[in-house]
């Protein structure tokens, strides 16, 4: 059974909150978007590329597969115009009795916490040293990078109880420092909703001038 935390914030500085999120424990899947393009284009893509991951989970597609299709799909529904395109990073994943399969494009991030210390995941290519760690997502957003030219990271976790993965946007890991990472994940005192509480009011203390979602899910 997995416990679950999940909260987002635009931040101290924006009004528009263009990250979203979705999780359905029923059938295992959670998806996590950051929107890009500012008003009447972030907000727009993350929700689509939300409901277009959701969809393709749920139809049968791997996370990456899910990804690869999303982005395809926005790129149809709203071609890039001007000087501010729209698109979205993401991260996807489906779980199954304790095994994570995940995969993410852009600036959102996955942590794993084993209730002791944490680490950043890397896909399976950085493991392998196949790729430099974090190169693949550095300047990829669904929607704007081409099809062909998405390089989509993935990772397969076995989780333990009390073990438990932290999926975020980019603004929520950039406004809090290691420590403070380590007090709202690896705090057994805390619920996982306490502790993606904790993350927040911690990031409001400092600028936070993004937008901030985490998602977090602690096998218990």
């Amino acid at each position: 059974m997995f416990e679950i935390g999940h909260i987002s914030h635009p931040g101290r500085k924006r009004l528009l909150n263009e990250d979203t999120y979705d999780l359905d424990a029923a059938s295992g899947l959670a998806v996590v978007v950051d929107g890009m393009g500012g008003p009447d284009a972030g907000d727009i893509a993350s929700a689509f590329v939300r409901d277009q991951v959701r969809k393709g989970l749920q139809q049968g597609d791997s996370p990456s597969e899910a990804l690869r299709n999303a982005g395809q799909a926005l790129r149809i529904q709203r071609p890039q115009q001007g000087s501010q395109p729209s698109g979205a990073s993401a991260i996807a994943a489906l779980l199954s009795e304790g095994s994570l399969q995940l995969a993410w494009v852009g600036t959102c991030r996955a942590i794993f916490s084993d209730g002791r210390q944490y680490r950043n995941i890397v896909s399976d290519a950085e493991t392998r040293g196949l790729l430099k760690s974090g190169t693949a997502n550095a300047i990829q957003a669904l929607g704007v990078t081409a099809t062909d030219k998405l390089c989509i990271s993935e990772a397969r976790i076995a989780l333990k109880r009390g073990e438990s993965v932290l999926f975020c946007t980019d603004g929520m890991l950039e406004a809090f420092s290691g420590p403070e990472l380590e007090a709202g994940l690896c705090d057994s005192r805390l619920s996982a909703q306490e502790s993606v509480e904790l993350l927040l009011m911690q990031a409001l203390r400092g600028e936070a001038n993004n937008n901030m979602t985490a998602l977090l899910l602690r096998l218990s």
